[in-house]
């Protein structure tokens, strides 16, 4: 079936879909907006579970949560409802997020709600806290998690789960090498059932078992760093894939371990809003979970049903562009957002999630910033906008436009903050701001994270303090050359002509004569009581200051000096600048 063909297909299903819906509800507390099927009071009690599942992953997930984004949960009154939505022939209820929206789709009510419930919010948290696991080990961890029983005066969690239990009961298991490749979790139902199950199964033998569970720790963190599943498995430990499938199958053939209970953790006292949901509202809501899973031909034929409802919409028109960009098609991706802004787009997190999108394509930086331009407009106080729209106009050059914007940034997190004041420094010493660009370099070094970052950090603060410049060197011959360097900020009266590696000296004294009777002129300096000889080898190479327009030899009128030169052993010092003083000005010796 062509494209064309299977989204003219997509588009009578779900418009015929959207015809036979029941009226939507809306119910709404600080953490949760549930769309259901259902009477309030039923949409309540939706909630209700879910602000108690949040509480309990704050307290006691097995990784960190970090800040919870808040979440849509679209409660379908029947499977019959649902079914139109469903991703897969597997999927009873699935979860779908983006930069700024986090989506929870399922049938309610249903016999086991509450489980798939819980186990589609564990893999929101594991979104949230941007925890990547292979699918084993990430369906694993939700499985466990769906045994949560969250009620007013306590909380049950490990408990068993009897569909998995029976399908381990009565099929062979995979080989644990097997379970553990990288590829998502099988579609077909009967191959899914096994995956599902197995993989619960060894990760609560890897989470509880009093063998394997001292080492489960150990075990996250080297498969979240990229470490395959199956060898971090067997390195932590010390087993061989058949010792652990042995494990695994006494483990479901006996499991002995009950479930855990804690209190119940302190639920918000938020007040439950609810309103109605209008057709539109509800065709929009389902187009941006539809693209957010990635079903891109079904939230289409949404969004172009929409369009002919209204067509002078800039919310329609910037999502359709959204899906071209999606699919690659650039230009009717900038032809969807030019009419989106022209049209007067009012939703800030769709010209954010465009602009993110048109980046990681290549559309061209100009044909950005307006939607970011846009989204902050909007909402001034959208930090991700403003720190996405400075690193662009970093990029460009536009320096005075990325300080502003990244000074007009409310917070900064810390997974951020060595970029934003990597980018702030570079910024201020490029207007000329060096002395807030070294504080900021500074600041960047604090927040580096390993070594090759605060090195950078701290070369950032060191050019900052300096400035480009050029300098006399020797190269392996010995030959004199011009040299780039950095000499410190505003330093007077920087010599470019001391080299590298001179033991240089400083003395303030009296020119009493100059000889040049030799091959090489030499300055008689008296400095105290000493009498110094010292070599000009290449006028040329020798920095003046206050010098007369010529110079006699033979014995000189007391003139004052002071003098820079590189000591030799055993030999005439060199002289790398003369500075001539007026005839009044105390001389004195220089250490």
């Amino acid at each position: 079936m062509t494209r064309w063909a299977s989204f003219f297909a997509f588009s009578i299903s779900f418009i015929s879909a959207l015809q036979a819906q029941s009226s939507w509800r809306l119910t709404r507390s600080d953490h949760f907006e549930v769309y259901s099927q259902t009477d309030d009071a039923t949409a309540g009690t939706i909630l209700l579970e879910f602000e108690r599942l949040r509480s309990f992953f704050i307290e006691h997930a097995a990784f960190d949560v970090g800040p919870l984004p808040p979440v849509r949960v679209i409660a379908f009154g029947s499977e019959k409802e649902y079914e139109p939505y469903r991703l897969s022939a597997t999927s009873d209820a699935y979860f779908a997020g983006t930069e700024g929206r986090n989506y929870i789709v399922m049938a309610f009510p249903t016999a086991s709600h509450s489980t798939i419930a819980a186990h589609e919010y564990a893999h929101l948290i594991l979104h949230a806290g941007k925890v990547t696991l292979p699918p084993w080990l990430a369906e694993g961890l939700a499985e466990f998690y769906s045994t949560i029983h969250a009620g007013e005066q306590s909380v049950q969690i490990g408990g068993d789960l009897p569909g998995r239990s029976q399908t381990l009961r009565r099929r062979n298991l995979m080989p644990v090498s097997e379970l553990m490749a990288d590829s998502p979790a099988p579609q077909n139902r009967d191959r899914a059932e096994l995956f599902y199950a197995e993989s619960w199964a060894l990760t609560e033998m890897l989470m509880r078992s009093a063998e394997y569970a001292p080492r489960f720790e150990q075990l996250l963190k080297a498969v979240r760093s990229g470490e395959p599943g199956w060898e971090a498995l067997a390195r932590i430990y010390a087993k061989s894939a058949d010792e652990i499938e042995r494990d695994l199958q006494t483990w479901t053939r006996a499991r002995r371990v009950g479930p855990m209970h804690f209190p119940a953790p302190e639920v918000p006292n938020s007040r439950f809003e609810a309103t109605e949901v209008r057709l539109a509202q509800w065709q929009s809501l389902m187009g941006d979970v539809l693209m957010a899973a990635g079903e891109l031909d079904r939230a289409e034929a949404l969004y172009r049903e929409l369009e002919k409802q209204a067509p002078e919409s800039a919310e329609v028109a910037g999502v359709l562009g959204t899906i071209a960009l999606r699919r690659g098609d650039l230009s009717a991706a900038r032809l969807g957002w030019k009419q989106a802004i022209v049209k007067g787009i009012a939703d800030a997190r769709l010209c954010y999630r465009y602009a993110i999108l048109a980046q990681d394509a290549g559309v061209p930086a100009e044909e950005v910033r307006p939607a970011l331009e846009r989204a902050i407009a909007l909402q001034p106080d959208f930090d991700d906008a403003r720190y996405l729209l400075a690193l662009l106009e970093k990029s460009a050059g536009n320096y005075a436009a990325t300080i502003s914007n990244l000074r007009a940034m409310k917070t900064v997190s810390e997974g951020r903050a060595y970029a934003y004041w990597m980018a702030m420094a570079d910024s201020l010493i490029e207007v000329g701001a060096r002395e807030e660009g070294r504080t900021a370099a500074r600041n960047a070094e604090q927040h580096a994270t390993n070594s090759s970052d605060r090195a950078h950090a701290s070369q950032l603060a060191y050019i900052a303090e300096t400035d480009f410049t050029v300098q006399f060197a020797r190269d392996a011959e010995g030959r004199a050359q011009m040299v780039t360097t950095r000499k410190p900020h505003q330093a007077k009266n920087w010599n470019p002509f001391i080299e590298a590696g001179d033991d240089l000296r400083r003395v303030q004294g009296t020119l009493r004569e100059i000889d040049c009777t030799n091959e090489k002129t030499r300055f008689i300096v008296q400095s105290g009581s000493a009498m110094l000889k010292l070599v000009v080898a290449d006028p040329a190479r020798v920095q003046m200051r206050n010098a007369p327009s010529e110079f006699v030899c033979g014995p000189q009128e007391s003139t004052g000096i002071l003098v820079e030169y590189a000591a030799v052993p055993n030999g005439d010092g060199l002289i790398r600048g003369m500075e001539f003083k007026p005839p009044t000005q105390a001389l004195r010796s220089e250490p």
